[in-house]
């Protein structure tokens, strides 16, 4: 994947290595995740391949803002983030943001190889005629070459996401009205599966992660296999449940039923592990029911667990706070690539 600014009608899909890009000295960026309930940040910096956590925020955001981008201005939202920034203490002015996966539209082409980079271009943008329900200028549009196709032998795999231009250009406008410089506008589903290897750097390339991302209302459950959230389906019930009676039972139902499902979708990989996230993932004795319920072993997610921490950031609150700051650190990672 290649790394790029922010440029007209294209966004980034996932991480990439740029040699020497930031030399020697500790280069730092803030990972801006934008919710529906709350604006989480994440500031990183990293110095010879190690990486700090310098400071974090989660900031609620107003209810029924972010229920519609289009209908929504996006100074209310500059203020929530200008907030969270002067709480965190942020330093950095290098931003990635992620765009949700809802706004974007994905498909994985198969393409003749060996085409020139203007050529693979052009080819994909014919292919995505196809596939956008709306006229192509009004279109954000990236591209990834995956690796030779499993199916047609001469050709490769190409990821291609498009998205309107007005949601990429709201996300910009956010950073931008609150400081920040917006390097890169990630899809959050590559942001998550990059904050899940941080949080599970030991597990088998061969396993997957089952990630539970509790919720207000609904759980989000994703399955990630080297780097790549393979299967994703909602959970209908959600962390507003916690405390009350019956919530790990109804959480060991729901998952159990939606591991099930998984698994007869027919997609490969074999869950290792279970990581809850999401606030409700700190409840007293959740993770050791799950585990026991299940058979697999369950963590609760913590990005930051092999990193250098700032020493003005209190152990005991980040380790509550961590299991929800999962796709801001995958995206403040992606800033580092």
């Amino acid at each position: 994947m290649s790394f790029f600014t922010l440029r007209k009608s294209r966004i980034a899909l996932g991480k990439s290595t740029v040699p020497g890009l930031f030399g020697k000295n500790r280069h730092r960026c803030v990972g801006v995740d934008i919710t529906a309930q709350a604006i989480k940040i994440v500031e990183l910096s990293r110095s010879q391949g190690e990486f700090r956590l310098q400071a974090y925020a989660i900031e609620p955001l107003p209810a029924g803002l972010m229920n519609d981008l289009t209908c929504s201005g996006a100074e209310s939202v500059i203020r929530v983030l200008l907030k969270a920034l002067e709480k965190a203490g942020v330093m950095a002015r290098d931003a990635v943001v992620a765009m949700p996966d809802e706004l974007l539209i994905s498909k994985t082409l198969e393409v003749e190889s060996g085409l020139s980079e203007a050529d693979l271009e052009l080819h994909v943008r014919l292919e995505a005629e196809q596939y956008v329900p709306y006229a192509l200028e009004d279109v954000a549009l990236d591209f990834e070459v995956q690796g030779r196709s499993s199916n047609h032998a001469g050709q490769v795999a190409v990821q291609m996401v498009a998205c309107r231009q007005e949601a990429l250009e709201w996300y910009r406008s956010v950073l931008i009205g609150a400081g920040l410089t917006p390097r890169v506008v990630e899809v959050q589903a590559h942001a998550l599966a990059r904050g899940v290897e941080a949080a599970v750097p030991d597990l088998s390339q061969q396993e997957a992660v089952a990630v539970v991302d509790f919720g207000s209302h609904m759980t989000l459950l994703s399955i990630v296999r080297q780097g790549q959230v393979i299967y994703s389906r909602e959970l209908l019930f959600g962390q507003g449940m916690a405390g009350a009676q019956g919530f790990e039972e109804s959480v060991v139902q729901h998952l159990g039923l939606g591991l099930e499902q998984f698994v007869e979708s027919g997609a490969a990989g074999v869950v290792g592990m279970i990581l809850l996230a999401g606030a409700a993932a700190t409840t007293p004795g959740l993770s050791q029911w799950v585990e026991a319920r299940l058979g697999t072993p369950v963590r609760v997610a913590n990005p930051f667990s092999a990193m250098d921490l700032n020493p003005a950031l209190a152990p005991e609150t980040l380790l509550c706070d961590a299991p929800m700051l999962l796709t801001a650190c995958g995206l403040a990672l992606r800033g580092s690539d």
